[in-house]
């Protein structure tokens, strides 16, 4: 019985192992995670309350993009939000939070004239680490 359940446990786990790298699209990674029926512990798109650790990773987030590498941390966060005249935008991005076989990822995305750019964090150590750029929805691993 003992075997059983470790083999049953061995099979479970491995069946949410996922290697974010191996996507080349966003949708694909989507694809993946919804077939696994790994859901977003958080999402976080609420403009007006985002953490200053939020507010970091959007900040490295935008400067992925090499047009945006100068921009301060309000630039980015106005970018991030889309606003026009000090409204929010329908193409402001968020912050998707998920646990896969133990690990904890953050996606930031955002989309600037429809198409999506971000990043893909990885939490080690209570922090969170660029693992890849996301750029016209194409995963580019660092």
């Amino acid at each position: 019985m003992k075997f059983l359940l470790a083999l049953a446990l061995l099979v479970t786990t491995n069946a949410f192992a996922i290697d974010l790298c191996s996507f080349e699209q966003t949708w694909e990674l989507d694809e993946a995670l919804e077939s696994m029926n790994v859901r977003p512990l958080k999402v976080s798109d609420n403009h007006k309350s985002f953490t200053n650790v939020e507010k970091q990773l959007i900040y490295t987030t935008v400067i992925q993009q090499d047009w945006r590498a100068g921009v301060s941390m309000k630039e980015a966060l106005e970018i991030f939000g889309d606003y026009y005249d000090g409204k929010l935008g329908s193409n402001s991005g968020e912050i998707k939070y998920f646990n896969v076989k133990g690990q904890k990822f953050a996606i930031v995305h955002y989309w600037p004239g429809d198409n999506e750019y971000g990043a893909i964090f990885k939490h080690i150590n209570n922090q969170f680490h660029l693992i890849a750029s996301i750029g016209d929805g194409e995963i580019s691993c660092k």
